[in-house]
C-alpha cells in the first residue's frame, strides 16, 4: 500500500509540474515534467519485459505467494487486505481448498486461541448474512466440519485456479491499457519537448532585438551620446551667448540644418 501512495504522490508531483510550467511558459518545470515521463516510460518498459520473460513462472509461483500470504494473513495488513478481495472477487477459500488455512497459526484447529478451526469471513457463502456489515463470525468452526456441512456455510474450492484464470483473461486488456497509457505519456513528452524548444527560440530572438525579458540592467542616459571629437567640435563653433538661451545650438559638423 505505501508503495501505491509514493507512486501517486510521484505521479501527482510530475502532473503538477507539466501543469504550471504550461500555464506559467516555464522551460524548468517543463524539463521537470519530461524527466518525469521518460522516467515513467523507462520503468513500465522494463515491467513489461520482465512480466513478459518470467510469465511461466510467475504463473508456477503463483500459488506459493498465496500459500505465504495465508500464512501471514493476521500479522500484515495490506496481505489480509489483499486476501480478503481475492476471495470476495473469485467466492474462494484458500489455494487448493479451504483446508489451506490450516496453515495458519490463529485458524489452526491446534491454536488454543477463539479462531481455532475458524475461517475468515471472506470465505463465507454470505459473509453480510442480509445485514450492513461483514459479520466476523460466520467462518466459526468451519474448518472442522466435514464438506457437506462446511459447503453450506463457506466456499470450499481454492484461489489458485481461478486467479490463475483470471490473470490469463485479463492479459490482452491490461496489455492494451498500457499500450495506450504509453501512447499518451509519449505524445506529452513530445509537447513538452516542442515547447521547450519554442521558448528557447522566442528567448534567442527576444535577446537579438534588445528586448529581453528580464529587469533592466542599467538605467539610459538622458545625455546624447557623443564622442569626444564632437563635443570639442561643437565647443569651437558654438556662437556666443549659446547656452544662455539667446541662441539656437550649431548643427553638429556633417549634419546639415533645416
Amino acid at each position: 500500500m505505501l508503495g501505491l501512495v509514493l507512486g501517486g504522490l510521484a505521479f501527482s508531483a510530475v502532473s503538477l509540474a507539466g501543469c504550471l510550467g504550461a500555464l506559467c511558459e516555464n522551460a524548468f518545470l517543463l524539463r521537470c515534467f519530461s524527466g518525469g515521463i521518460l522516467a515513467f516510460l523507462v520503468l513500465e518498459a522494463v515491467a513489461g519485459a520482465l512480466v513478459v520473460a518470467f510469465w511461466g513462472q510467475l504463473q508456477d509461483d503463483l500459488e506459493h505467494v498465496l500459500r505465504m500470504a495465508i500464512t501471514d494473513y493476521q500479522d500484515d495488513p495490506d496481505l489480509c487486505f489483499l486476501i480478503d478481495q481475492v476471495q470476495l472477487g473469485l467466492q474462494c477459500c484458500g489455494v487448493a481448498s479451504y483446508q489451506d488455512w490450516q496453515r495458519n497459526l490463529y485458524f489452526n484447529c491446534s491454536s488454543p486461541g477463539v479462531q481455532a478451526c475458524s475461517l475468515p469471513a471472506s470465505c463465507c457463502i454470505d459473509p453480510w448474512e442480509d445485514g450492513a456489515s461483514v459479520n466476523d463470525q460466520c467462518g466459526f468452526g468451519a474448518l472442522g466440519l466435514d464438506e457437506d456441512a462446511a459447503q453450506r456455510v463457506v466456499h470450499l474450492e481454492g484461489c489458485g485456479p481461478p486467479l490463475l484464470q483470471w490473470l490469463r483473461s485479463n492479459i490482452w486488456a491490461a496489455g492494451g491499457y498500457t499500450i495506450v497509457v504509453v501512447v499518451v505519456q509519449g505524445a506529452e513528452l513530445l509537447l513538452a519537448t516542442q515547447l521547450v524548444r519554442a521558448l528557447a527560440v522566442h528567448k534567442r530572438a527576444a535577446e537579438r532585438e534588445g528586448l529581453s525579458t528580464g529587469p533592466p540592467d542599467s538605467v539610459p542616459s538622458p545625455l546624447p551620446n557623443w564622442s569626444r571629437a564632437d563635443w570639442q567640435v561643437r565647443r569651437k563653433t558654438r556662437a556666443p551667448g549659446w547656452g544662455l538661451g539667446l541662441q539656437a545650438s550649431p548643427p553638429l559638423p556633417g549634419k546639415v540644418s533645416e
